[in-house]
C-alpha cells in the first residue's frame, strides 16, 4: 500500500527512530575522523611509491577530483554543500580534443605501433569506439578530462567483458589500457594545451601509469601496502584531519591517540565491506540507507533503489580497479554490481580488520548518520561563525572551505541524500538568523543551495522524512520572514526597498514550492495580517509628521503647507521607489497609509477653511497650498484604496479663494491696461513684428490669468466654466478699455485737439467761421504726414483682435458655453423681468446728404426725437454732404419698444433750418438684447444715408458674449481708424481737386482783374495737369509709402481702397452736383475741363498702381465699378436733355429688373469685352449700350440738375416724388422682397417706422 504524499505522520527510518536520542559528541568526532582517514588513504594511494613524497603536499581539492575520476560523476556524491567552487581546472578544450583525435587516428590506422597494446585487436576496438564519442566534442567540448578517462575506462571494461566475464582474467589488461590512454592524454596536454598542464592534473594522470606497473610485481597484503604508505606524521598533518580536531576542540594527545587507534581499522577493505553491507541493506529493505516505508510510492522507491545500488556498485568497482588486491575470492560472485555480495564468503575481506566487530556494524558509517551529520554541521557552522575570518570561509557561504570538505566527505560516506543536506543547512542557518548570529545574505545563500537541489531532484521523489523536514523548515522560515517583514513595515518610511524585495522573493520561493502548497493551500493569505501593522505604523507616522510640521510661531496656513509638502515627498517616495507595486498583489502599502492619514489631513484642511484667518489668508500662499492639496488628491486617487471615500472637498475649501482672486484680478486690470499703454512708445518690437509692446504686456496678463485657471485643474467642471466666463468678462472689459484708449490716441494723432472745433462753439457764427477758416484758400497749409506711431496703433488693434481669436481657442470657449447652457440654465421663475432699458446711440456719420445751400452743400446736424419725452442734438458740421459727428447719447426707456425719429437738418443763420432727410428706427430689446453694438445704416428720405451705432446696456453670463463683444469692438475700431485716415487725406485732396483748381489751371480764375485777361481755349498738357496737383501727388506718395511700410497688409488694403473710393467720389463731385430734386446753379464742365479731370484720374491711378513698375495696387482693384461708372458719366455728360430723360427710364427699368432677379450691376472691371467665344453678339451689343455706356439712374438725375428749363424741373420733381413715395407695383414687390430677405437673414433685425428693414451690422 502506498503512503499518501505530504502526510504529517512520522515514517520509519533511522532518522525517525533516533530523532529523540542524545548524540555523543565524541562518537561524532570518532566517525568524522574515520572519514578524514579514508580521504587521506584515497588521496595518497599506498601503491604509488614514486610520488609518495610529492603526494604529501596535495590539496584537499585533488582528493575530491580523484574521487570523481573513479567513476562516480554524480553531483549528489561529490558536490559541495553550497556549490561555492564551480571552477574546473581540467576542463575539456578544443585543443585537447583535436590532439587526442589525431593520436588515436594514428593508432587505429596502424601508423603508430610503438606500444604492444597498439597491436591488440581488443585495444584497437576500444580506440575506435572511443573515437565516436570523442567526435561529439570536436566543435563544442563539454565536461572534463576526468570524464574522458572514465568513459575510456567503461568502454574498455565493456569490451574486455565480452571475452571473459571474470574480472580477474582481464584486470591486468584493463590497467594496461588505462595506462596507455593516460600516456596519450599526458602527451596531448603537454604538447597541444600546455596551459592545462597543472600539477594536480599531471599527478592525477601519472597515477594511472603507476597502476600498470603493479601488474608486474607480486601481490601483497593490505598490511604490506600500508607499511609502504605515508608515515603517521603525514596523516596527522593532513588538513581534513586537522579540521576535525579543530571542530571538536580535541587536545593533541587525545587526538593522536584516537588517530592511532582508528588508522588500522580505516582500510579500503573495510570501506568496501561497508559498501557491500549498504547494497545488502537496500536489497533486504533495511532501515539504512532506506526502505520502502521511507518513500511515498513504490515507483519513487524503485527509482531510488536503482540509483543507490548503481552508485554503490560503481564505488566498489572503482576501489577494486585501483587496488586489485581487493578483488573477490574464488568462491565469491563474479560481478559485484549484479549479485548479492553477502551470498558469498566474506572471510578474506573481513580478516583484514584489526578488531573483531559485531555482525552488521559499519566501519565508517555511524548508527544514526542523520543525527551525527546534524551535530557535525552545527559544530562546523559554530566554529566558522566564531572565527570571524571571512577569508577562511567559502565564497558567499557560512561554512569555510575546510568545514565544507569534511562535511562533504562525511555526507557521501554516510550515504545521506542531497535534499537532507540542503534542508539541514537551511534549518541551521535560519536558527542562527533568528538569534541574529547570521544575516539575511546567509539565509539567502542557504535558500539558493536548496533551490539547486530542488531543481535537480523533484520534491516528489524525496524521502518522506526529507520532505517533511523541508515543510517544517519552510514553516519556520515563513514565520521568520513574516516577522522581519512586519518589523520592516512598522518603519516603512525609512526602510530600504531592496530589503523588502529580498524578503518577498524568499517568501515566493516558499509559497511556490509544491510540497509546501500541499499542506498550506493558500499561504499568501497570511500577508493580510500585515495590514494592521501598516495601519498602526501609518498612525504613528502621522503623529511624527504632525509634530514636525507644527511650528508654534507660524500660522495655521504655513503649518498646513509644511505638512502637505512632507506628505507629498513621502508618498512619492513610497509609490515610486519603495512600494511600486502591492506586495504580492495583496498589500497595497501606500494605499493603506493614505487611507489612514488622508482623513486626518482632510480634517485639518476643513478646520482651517472655517477659521477666521482663512478669509484673509494671502492668495499666493493659499494657492500654493491648493496645488499641494491637488497633488495629494491625485496620489490618493491613483494609489489609494479602491473603495475610497470622497475626502478632498476642494470646491468647498478653496472656492471662496478663487472668487477672491477673480475680484482682485478684475480690480487690478484697469491699472494694468493703463500702465501697459503708458509704457508703450508705439514702436515695432522688431523688424518682423508690426505691433508694439502694449499688446505683449496686455496679452501676457491674459495668458497668465488663463493659465492660472487651467493650472487649478478644478475638479468641478461647472465651476471651472464659471471661472472662465468671469475671466472672459475681465478680458472683454480690458480689451474695450484698451481699444477706447488707442482710439483716442489715433484721433488725437490724426486730428489734434487744437484743430478740433468746440462742441458749443459749433452752433454759433464764430464756430462756423472757425470750422471754415483755412478751407477757402488753395494755399492752406499742407497737413502733417502720418506717423509710424499712428500705424503701430492701428496694427495694435488688429493684433489684439487676432490674439483674441487665439485666446478664444485656448479657453475652448465654445465647449465652455455649451456646458454652461446645459447645466446652469435658470428656470423662468428665477428670472427677474427687466423694466428699465438703457440704450447707447452713437451718431457716427452721414453720406450723400441733400444739398440745401446755394453753394451745393449743407451745414448738417442730427436731432433724435423720442416722442414727447426727450430729444438729443449733435453739433453742426459746416459745408459738407458727408459729415462725421461721432457723438454718443444715452437714452433711458421704460417701455419695451420705442420708435425714434432721426432728422438731419441744415443749419441756417437766418430763417428756419431746412430738413436734409429723416428716418424712423425702433429701440427694442427684441433687436438689442444681445447687448452688442449694432451698426445701423439708415436710408434717409429723400436721399442720403445715416450711420448709427446702437447698443442696449447690459451683459450676459456667457463667455461667447464677452469674447464676441470684444472682437466687435476691435473690428469697429479698425474701421474707424482707417476711416479717420481717409477723412484726413480726403479733406486735403478736396482742397486741390476742385473746380477752383480747374479755373486756375485754365486761366479762368475770377478776380478783380480777370476781365482784362483772355480765356485760354488750349487744352493743358499732361505735365501741366500733373504740376497743378503736384502737392496732392507728393502728399499721397509720401504718406502712402509711410502707411505701406508700417501698416499690416490687411489694414493697408482697407485704407488704400477707401482712399481710392474717396478720390473717385471727389472727382465725381467736381463733375456733378449732389442729388436733389431742385435744379442746380452748378454749370457743366466744358470739354477741356472734362479732359483735365480724367487726366487727374489717370495720374492718380498710375500713382496707386505703382508707376512704371506697377507693383502697388493691381489695376483690376482700381478699375472697379465706381471707376467705370465715372467713365460712363463722361459718356453721358454732354448728351441732350431729352435723350437723358429717355435713357433714365431705361436704366431705371433695368436696375429694378436686376434687383428683382437678386443680381447686381455688372462689374466692368471683371468683364471680358469682345470675347470671341461669345455667341449672342447682338444681345451683348445691346447690353453694352444700356449697361456699359450709360451711368446709373442717380448719376443721370445729377446731370439733369445742371440743365435749364421747365421740362427738366418738372421731370426732377416727378421722379423724386416717385422715389420718395413709391407707388408702382414693381417697387412695392421689390420692397416686399427686401423685407423678406432681411427677416430671413436676421429675425431680430430692427425695422424703420414704415416697416422697411434697416441695414444693420454688429460691429
Amino acid at each position: 500500500m502506498e503512503i499518501k504524499k505530504g502526510s504529517t505522520l512520522r515514517r520509519g527510518g533511522a532518522g525517525g527512530r533516533r530523532a529523540g536520542r542524545t548524540i555523543n559528541k565524541k562518537a561524532v568526532y570518532d566517525y568524522a575522523l574515520r572519514c578524514a582517514i579514508r580521504a587521506f588513504h584515497e588521496q595518497f594511494q599506498p601503491t604509488d611509491k614514486e610520488s609518495g613524497s610529492s603526494s604529501k603536499k596535495e590539496k584537499a581539492d585533488k582528493h575530491s577530483s580523484g574521487h570523481l575520476g573513479m567513476g562516480m560523476g554524480m553531483g549528489d556524491m561529490f558536490g559541495s554543500i553550497t556549490d561555492g567552487n564551480n571552477s574546473k581546472p581540467d576542463k575539456l578544450t578544443k585543443e585537447v580534443v583535436r590532439g587526442l583525435i589525431r593520436r588515436l587516428e594514428e593508432i587505429s590506422s596502424g601508423e603508430n605501433t610503438v606500444k604492444p597494446e597498439y597491436l591488440d585487436k581488443r585495444f584497437l576496438t576500444v580506440i575506435r569506439q572511443f573515437q565516436k564519442v570523442l567526435q561529439q566534442h570536436r566543435y563544442k567540448p563539454t565536461g572534463t578530462i576526468n570524464d574522458l578517462v572514465i568513459i575510456f575506462l567503461k568502454t574498455s571494461e565493456v569490451e574486455l567483458k565480452r571475452d571473459n566475464p571474470n574480472p580477474a582474467v582481464w584486470y591486468g589488461d584493463l590497467n594496461q589500457y588505462i595506462a596507455r590512454f593516460a600516456e596519450l592524454v599526458i602527451a596531448t596536454v603537454e604538447e597541444d594545451a600546455p596551459s592545462l598542464a597543472t600539477p594536480e592534473l599531471m599527478d592525477k594522470l601519472t597515477g594511472f601509469l603507476g597502476t600498470s606497473k603493479q601488474t608486474s610485481s607480486s601481490s601483497s597484503s593490505d598490511s604490506d601496502t600500508k607499511a609502504t604508505s605515508d608515515s603517521f606524521e603525514a596523516l596527522e598533518k593532513y588538513p581534513m584531519v586537522q579540521t576535525v580536531k579543530l571542530i571538536f576542540d580535541v587536545d593533541d594527545l587525545e587526538h593522536r591517540k584516537t588517530l592511532r587507534e582508528l588508522e588500522p581499522i580505516c582500510t579500503e577493505s573495510a570501506f568496501l565491506l561497508d559498501l557491500k553491507k549498504c547494497i545488502n541493506n537496500v536489497h533486504t529493505n533495511q532501515p539504512f540507507p532506506g526502505r520502502r516505508e521511507d518513500y511515498a510510492s513504490q515507483q519513487v522507491y524503485d527509482n531510488w533503489q536503482k540509483r543507490e545500488v548503481k552508485q554503490l556498485t560503481e564505488l566498489m568497482k572503482s576501489l577494486m580497479l585501483m587496488n586489485p588486491n581487493l578483488s573477490l575470492g574464488a568462491g565469491s560472485e563474479t560481478d559485484v554490481g549484479n549479485s548479492n555480495l553477502l551470498s558469498g564468503n566474506r572471510s578474506s575481506i573481513s580478516s583484514v580488520d584489526g578488531e573483531s566487530r559485531q555482525e552488521g556494524a559499519f566501519t565508517y558509517i555511524p548508527n544514526d548518520p542523520r543525527s551525527y551529520y546534524r551535530l557535525l554541521m552545527d559544530l562546523c557552522i559554530e566554529m566558522d561563525t566564531s572565527t570571524n575570518v571571512e577569508a577562511d570561509r567559502a565564497k558567499s557561504s557560512v561554512l569555510s572551505q575546510q568545514s565544507d570538505e569534511i562535511l562533504r566527505e562525511c555526507w557521501k560516506t554516510w550515504r545521506l541524500s542531497a535534499p537532507y543536506r540542503a534542508v539541514l543547512y537551511l534549518e541551521l542557518v535560519k536558527t542562527r538568523f533568528d538569534y541574529e548570529q547570521l544575516d539575511h545574505d546567509d539565509v539567502n545563500d542557504a535558500t539558493r543551495s536548496l533551490d539547486r537541489v530542488i531543481k535537480e531532484y523533484d520534491v516528489n521523489t524525496w524521502a518522506i522524512n526529507d520532505r517533511e523536514s523541508l515543510i517544517r523548515v519552510f514553516e519556520g522560515l515563513n514565520q521568520t520572514l513574516l516577522h522581519e517583514l512586519a518589523d520592516a513595515l512598522s518603519d516603512y518610511w525609512k526602510i530600504n526597498p531592496q530589503w523588502i524585495s529580498d524578503l518577498i522573493a524568499m517568501l515566493d520561493k516558499i509559497y511556490e514550492n509544491p510540497a509546501y502548497l500541499e499542506d498550506h493551500a493558500n499561504p499568501i493569505q497570511q500577508l493580510h495580517n500585515l495590514e494592521e501593522v501598516v495601519e498602526g505604523a501609518a498612525v504613528e507616522r502621522w503623529r511624527l509628521l504632525g509634530g514636525e510640521a507644527n511650528d508654534q510661531d507660524g500660522d495655521d496656513l504655513e503649518n498646513l503647507l509644511t505638512l502637505a509638502d512632507k506628505l507629498i515627498k513621502e508618498y512619492v517616495s513610497l509609490t515610486n521607489k519603495k512600494f511600486k507595486t502591492p506586495l504580492k498583489d495583496i498589500i497595497n502599502v501606500p494605499g493603506i497609509i493614505m487611507a489612514r492619514q488622508m482623513p486626518y489631513f482632510a480634517l485639518e484642511i476643513e478646520n482651517w477653511s472655517y477659521s477666521p484667518e482663512c478669509k484673509s489668508a494671502p492668495i499666493e500662499v493659499t494657492f500654493e497650498l491648493y496645488q499641494k492639496v491637488l497633488s495629494l488628491k491625485r496620489l490618493y486617487d491613483q494609489h489609494g484604496p479602491k473603495n475610497k471615500a470622497a475626502l478632498f472637498k476642494v470646491e468647498s475649501w478653496f472656492l471662496a479663494h478663487v472668487r477672491r482672486w477673480l475680484i482682485t484680478t478684475n480690480n487690478a486690470t484697469p491699472d494694468w491696461v493703463e500702465n501697459a499703454i503708458k509704457q508703450d512708445e508705439f514702436t515695432r518690437i522688431n523688424d518682423t513684428t508690426l505691433h508694439s509692446s502694449s499688446i505683449v504686456d496686455l496679452f501676457s496678463m491674459f495668458h497668465q490669468a488663463i493659465d492660472f485657471i487651467h493650472n487649478l485643474q478644478w475638479p468641478n467642471e461647472l465651476q471651472r466654466c464659471r471661472f472662465l466666463t468671469v475671466l472672459s468678462k475681465v478680458i472683454g472689459v480690458a480689451i474695450e478699455q484698451y481699444t477706447y484708449s488707442i482710439e483716442a490716441l489715433v484721433a488725437e494723432d490724426i486730428f489734434p485737439t487744437s484743430q478740433d472745433q468746440d462742441t458749443y462753439a459749433s452752433t454759433t457764427f464764430f464756430g462756423k467761421a472757425q470750422q471754415l477758416i483755412g478751407s477757402r484758400s488753395i494755399n492752406s497749409n499742407i497737413p502733417l504726414d502720418f506717423t509710424k506711431e499712428l500705424c503701430v496703433m492701428i496694427n495694435d488693434i488688429e493684433a489684439a483682435r487676432l490674439r483674441l481669436d487665439r485666446l478664444y481657442q485656448l479657453v475652448d470657449a465654445d465647449d465652455v458655453a455649451d456646458y454652461m447652457r446645459e447645466h446652469s440654465a435658470q428656470s423662468s421663475s428665477e428670472k427677474v423681468e427687466q423694466k428699465n432699458y438703457l440704450y447707447s446711440v452713437k451718431v457716427v456719420r452721414a453720406e450723400n446728404l441733400a444739398p440745401l445751400d446755394k453753394n451745393g452743400l449743407s451745414d448738417p446736424y442730427v436731432v433724435l426725437e423720442f416722442g414727447d419725452k426727450q430729444s438729443s442734438r449733435t453739433k453742426t458740421m459746416y459745408e459738407t454732404l458727408n459729415p462725421r459727428w461721432d457723438q454718443m447719447f444715452d437714452i433711458w426707456l421704460d417701455e419695451k419698444a420705442m420708435d425714434v425719429l432721426a432728422v438731419v437738418y441744415d443749419e441756417d443763420l437766418i430763417g428756419t433750418h431746412g430738413e436734409c432727410g429723416a428716418v424712423w428706427f425702433q429701440l427694442s430689446p427684441q433687436y438689442f438684447d444681445d447687448y452688442q453694438t449694432h451698426e445701423l445704416v439708415l436710408n434717409l428720405h429723400p436721399q442720403g444715408k445715416l450711420v448709427l451705432r446702437v447698443s442696449m446696456e447690459g451683459e450676459k453670463d456667457d463667455i461667447q458674449f464677452w469674447f464676441g463683444k470684444a472682437v466687435r469692438t476691435l473690428k469697429r475700431a479698425e474701421n474707424d481708424a482707417t476711416g479717420l485716415i481717409v477723412d484726413r487725406i480726403g479733406k486735403y485732396i478736396r482742397q486741390h481737386l476742385s473746380r477752383r483748381t480747374l479755373d486756375i489751371l485754365l486761366g479762368r480764375e475770377r478776380s478783380f482783374f480777370s476781365f482784362t485777361k483772355a480765356v485760354t481755349q488750349v487744352e493743358p498738357s499732361l505735365q501741366e495737369c500733373e504740376d497743378c496737383i503736384a502737392p496732392v501727388l507728393d502728399y499721397l506718395e509720401r504718406n502712402l509709402q509711410i502707411l505701406n511700410d508700417n501698416l499690416s497688409e490687411s489694414n493697408m488694403k482697407m485704407v488704400i481702397l477707401k482712399i481710392w473710393k474717396d478720390i473717385l467720389l471727389i472727382l465725381e463731385s467736381i463733375m456733378l452736383p449732389p442729388l436733389s430734386e431742385h435744379q442746380s446753379d452748378m454749370t457743366p464742365l466744358d470739354e477741356h475741363e472734362i479732359h483735365v479731370v480724367f487726366k487727374w484720374l489717370e495720374l492718380l491711378k498710375i500713382l496707386f498702381n505703382g508707376g512704371e513698375d506697377g507693383d502697388a495696387v493691381p489695376l483690376d482693384r482700381l478699375e472697379n465699378s465706381s471707376y467705370h461708372g465715372l467713365l460712363a458719366t463722361n459718356a453721358a455728360y454732354n448728351r441732350d436733355t431729352e435723350t437723358l430723360m429717355e435713357e433714365y427710364h431705361s436704366v431705371l427699368k433695368n436696375q429694378l429688373a436686376m434687383k428683382m432677379r437678386g443680381g447686381r450691376k455688372t462689374d466692368r472691371s471683371k468683364t471680358v469685352y469682345h470675347s470671341k467665344h461669345t455667341i449672342a453678339k447682338k444681345r451683348q451689343s445691346q447690353r453694352k449700350v444700356v449697361a456699359t455706356d450709360l451711368p446709373s439712374s442717380e448719376v443721370i438725375l445729377r446731370i439733369l440738375r445742371m440743365r435749364n428749363g421747365k421740362p427738366v424741373r418738372d421731370f426732377l420733381r416727378a421722379e423724386f416724388e416717385k422715389r420718395n413715395r413709391p407707388s408702382n407695383t414693381l417697387q412695392q414687390e421689390q420692397q416686399q422682397r427686401q423685407s423678406t430677405d432681411g427677416n430671413n437673414a436676421d429675425n431680430s433685425q430692427p425695422l424703420g417706422a414704415d416697416g422697411e428693414p434697416l441695414i444693420l451690422s454688429t460691429q
